[in-house]
């Protein structure tokens, strides 16, 4: 039996030695290749386990999680902070306070006009007259910053004293 040098004659042998020269470098361009693989491996390796060895795929998981439950706890801060604002709006929040004497016996200023109302204007204005032998109390409310009884002086003045503290910030402990 022939050998395949022989069957093939002098092109064969040319033929044989390409494809020797071929395969081999296939064989080192696999090699070349495989070590990039393992060298982009290694980088993917500690780019995903963080600076601490934690995952960054699960850290950013963590982060996508915690971010998700930050704005469901905004949404309900909101809901909240909605709530307390319609009922701040409602709060008798606006207070005027005006000391006088009622009587010319009495000094001392013990009589009083006090104001409290609303962002709205509704509320109530209290009036107590101190005299020597009697003392009286007066109440009137406001809707919408107006009485539907008249005021004495005084107790307007108490409500401009409360429409003056508007834009006051709250002071003290």
């Amino acid at each position: 039996m022939p050998s395949l040098i022989e069957t093939l004659g002098p092109v064969g042998v040319g033929v044989l030695s390409a494809l020797s020269v071929l395969t081999l470098a296939a064989i080192v361009w696999v090699a070349v290749l495989a070590r990039q693989v393992k060298t982009l491996r290694s980088g993917w390796a500690g780019l995903l386990d963080g600076v601490d060895g934690a995952n960054v795929e699960k850290m950013l998981h963590d982060h996508h999680r915690r971010s998700d439950q930050s704005e469901a706890r905004i949404d309900v801060l909101e809901a909240r902070m909605d709530t307390s604002e319609a009922k701040m709006k409602t709060a008798k929040r606006y207070v005027g306070l005006v000391r006088f004497d009622a009587f010319d016996d009495v000094g001392g200023q013990q009589s009083f006009s006090i104001a409290v109302y609303d962002e709205d204007g509704n509320g109530a204005v209290l009036t107590s007259q101190i005299g020597r032998e009697q003392a009286r109390v007066f109440g009137k409310q406001l809707y919408g910053g107006k009485s539907e009884v008249s005021l004495s002086a005084e107790e307007q003045q108490a409500i401009e004293v409360a429409a003056s503290t508007k834009s006051r910030p709250r002071i003290g402990t």
